[in-house]
């Protein structure tokens, strides 16, 4: 496969579906060192500097590639690219490569990137970018520097996560709770917007108390025990339950 590292990653014997990350900046990076350290099999795509091959490298089980053979490959993309880009540069590039798979956004929007689109959130306007793929929002409330000191034995954080489609939807949940993350179901993809603000609201919390992106969200559930979410009812891609086998193309 051109612009490969190292030979292909499959599915390994877990049934750890094939993760994609596009854009391996500082917040690609991070999640690509997280689930490399979890034990997903990875494909990432970066920019002009060659940061996905510098990344694949050091990482186990990771391929660097182009954006069109990440999007072919992986079973469930990370899109770690700012809005503007998601949706000028990678979406006419692979959207088309993207029918039926899961597609995570991470993203925080810009002012201007929501200006006169008649949309509130960023995910939104993902969704809309990608029309053949089923969104997720996840992850845009916890930054790179957190992602590494979790890594390294720091505290889970909850991510809220938000989707149409319930399946889409369960399958980042299991991803994510595999990670250690605690993870809540925050409704539909419409309701992004509130986990949006959640992020400006632990920036401002931060800038305040002097802490900058060292304040994470964890959820405090009253009246019922709880540990990691468990999502119900959907294997991740790749995985064998005891009733049946999913295929995801």
């Amino acid at each position: 496969m051109a612009g490969t590292s190292r030979p292909e990653v499959s599915s390994d014997d877990r049934g750890s579906p094939v993760l994609g990350v596009i854009g391996c900046g500082s917040m690609g990076a991070a999640l690509a060192e997280l689930f490399a350290a979890r034990g997903f099999p990875l494909y990432l795509a970066g920019g002009r500097r060659r940061t996905a091959q510098t990344l694949a490298a050091r990482l186990p089980c990771a391929v660097a590639a182009s954006p069109e053979a990440v999007a072919s490959a992986a079973q469930v993309l990370v899109l770690a690219t700012p809005v503007h880009v998601s949706r000028t540069e990678i979406a006419p590039g692979i959207g088309h490569r993207l029918g039926g798979k899961v597609l995570l956004d991470v993203s925080n929007p810009a002012t201007a990137d929501l200006h006169g689109t008649g949309y509130h959130s960023a995910a939104e306007l993902i969704a809309d970018a990608f029309p053949k793929s089923s969104v997720v929002k996840g992850l845009n409330c916890v930054s790179a520097r957190q992602i590494r000191a979790f890594i390294h034995g720091g505290p889970p954080f909850t991510v809220p996560v938000t989707g149409d489609e319930p399946e889409a939807k369960r399958c980042v949940a299991r991803i994510l709770d595999r990670s250690g993350f605690d993870v809540a179901d925050a409704g539909p993809l419409s309701n992004s917007r509130w986990i949006e603000g959640l992020t400006e609201l632990l920036r401002r919390i931060g800038q305040e108390e002097g802490l900058g992106d060292a304040v994470g969200f964890r959820l405090l559930r009253l009246g019922r025990e709880h540990t990691h979410s468990e999502p119900r009812g959907h294997p991740l891609p790749g995985s064998t339950s005891a009733s049946r086998k999913e295929n995801w193309k």
